[in-house]
């Protein structure tokens, strides 16, 4: 596989931090003893945090040592043995250790916080191989579940395995939503992915959600933003419900800033709906323009507006680091920074309170966020293009019919376009997400057939790296289904 600059950059960190004075640096051998060395890996970063050995003049140094340990520690070297012995111990202690960290934030420098990102992401990713060997769950598809028909996540904590909160707050109970709350969320679909996956680093989060709670009556809603539908208010448990194979609850330290902001714009998408108007989703991610909002925009938009622009959200943004602009016209994105829901991880102004994964989905999430992931690798790396085909010319079509009442509902019956899509939404995206979904159904059965072959013969699932593998052997076959929607110019 071509190095990609990341993966030049993180060889030069490996390099450095073993000539770098700091704490110890463990080699591959430590690694090889498995599970063992993550239980150690958490608690030298809790120690370290408590030491306050990593702080602002250390965090760059620290935080690279960090990141090499966790690229050491390939899932390929743990102990299955002591995977399934001590995995709960692990999660646990994983989340003591980001927990630490995150409680730096408001001391680390932007370059730190962007390192931290980073580090996030191994973490989570060792996390998730943890939890699908350490809980008996069948790994299975999302289009397999009828998610409103599932217990709430969160609320109905019993019927899923052990979360994790943040201090101060009993995970025997159940847990209390306050106004102005952030979720961001992990949708499990193709869409999903290429938010997740478009912008550097790469993240584990494609969606945000804005929680209100009514002073008055206590009601829990949410104010959310997606493509065909625009913003709207939703009941917490139709969100928490919504496809989520991951949620991450932040709560704003300023508590009262956070209330206005949510109480803006529930007041502000009431108002208009009593008038049977409604504000659009941002096909453009324009900030600059609030007549139109995003799901990150919800958020964003309020806090700046009740703050007459002193809190502007995040505190770093992402980067999309892609040079084909065709592509991103295609998906209404530009390159360089950009927000994206990952980023209100790392706000400094923000803490977490909740942390919740849903095992039996990680299999899913991980193949689907590899298809995207290695999809753009193509695109940027190798000049592929995507080709439109009869999927995507017939999407197209069908769309156009949208202005004809009766004709529209016959044709969304027959495509499964949603019939309720405004008709704001933009030709070139409906045809993106079906070339999307026919290129994701090319490789998503190479990808998952790999993947269940080496885990009948090993006991463990693939890494990261090997899915990508896999699927990079696979476009090197020069498959002509593949070829006929995605390839070279």
């Amino acid at each position: 596989m071509k190095p990609t600059l990341l993966s030049i950059v993180c060889l030069l960190v490996l390099t450095l931090s073993c000539s770098t004075p700091g704490r110890p640096h463990r080699g591959v051998s430590s690694a090889e003893q498995g599970g063992l060395d993550l239980l150690l890996e958490s608690k030298s970063i809790v120690d370290a945090v408590s030491t306050r050995a990593i702080n602002g003049e250390t965090c760059e140094r620290e935080l690279s040592t960090l990141i090499s340990d966790y690229q050491l520690l390939s899932p390929q070297n743990l102990d299955l043995s002591v995977l399934k012995a001590d995995g709960q111990k692990i999660l646990d202690q994983s989340f003591e250790a980001r927990m630490a960290l995150h409680s730096l934030l408001e001391i680390l420098p932007m370059s730190c916080k962007l390192k931290l990102k980073e580090l996030n992401l191994l973490m989570r990713a060792s996390e998730d191989y943890v939890g699908v060997h350490f809980y008996p769950d069948q790994q299975i598809s999302s289009e397999s579940i009828k998610f409103p028909e599932q217990p709430a996540p969160v609320y109905e904590a019993a019927a899923y395995h052990p979360f994790h909160v943040g201090a101060g707050i009993d995970p025997s109970e159940k847990f209390e939503f306050k106004n102005g709350d952030i979720m961001i969320t992990k949708g499990v679909s193709f869409v999903s992915s290429t938010i997740s996956e478009i912008a550097h680093p790469r993240s584990l989060f494609s969606h945000i959600v804005f929680v209100h709670v009514d002073k008055e009556t206590k009601e829990v809603t949410t104010i959310e933003s997606y493509v065909g539908k625009g913003v709207g208010i939703y009941n917490i448990d139709e969100a928490l419900k919504n496809e989520n194979a991951r949620i991450l609850v932040l709560r704003s330290k300023d508590r009262e800033l956070a209330s206005r902001a949510a109480d803006y714009m529930y007041n502000k998408v009431m108002s208009l709906k009593k008038n049977k108007k409604f504000i659009p989703y941002d096909y453009n991610l324009d900030f600059s323009d609030n007549s139109k909002l995003s799901c990150e925009e919800v958020a964003y938009d309020s806090f700046k507006q009740v703050s007459e622009g002193k809190v502007v959200l995040p505190e770093v943004m992402s980067e999309v680091t892609m040079n084909d602009e065709s592509f991103l016209r295609r998906v209404g994105i530009k390159k360089g920074a950009m927000m994206v829901p990952t980023d209100m991880e790392t706000d400094s102004r923000f803490e977490i309170v909740l942390d919740w994964t849903d095992y039996r989905l990680m299999r899913d999430s991980w193949r689907k966020d590899a298809v995207l992931g290695e999809m753009f690798r193509w695109i940027d790396e190798r000049d592929y293009k995507i080709h439109e085909n009869l999927t995507s010319v017939a999407a197209k079509a069908i769309w156009s019919t949208r202005y004809i009442p009766g004709l529209w509902g016959m044709m969304a019956k027959i495509s499964g376009l949603p019939k309720d899509f405004t008709k704001d939404v933009p030709s070139i995206t409906i045809a993106t997400m079906a070339s999307l979904k026919t290129i994701g159904g090319i490789l998503l059965p190479e990808i998952k057939k790999a993947d269940e072959e080496y885990f009948a013969q090993n006991g463990k699932w693939m890494s990261t790296e090997m899915l990508r593998d896999a699927l990079e052997k696979f476009r090197e076959s020069n498959p002509k289904d593949l070829r006929k929607v995605f390839r070279e110019r």
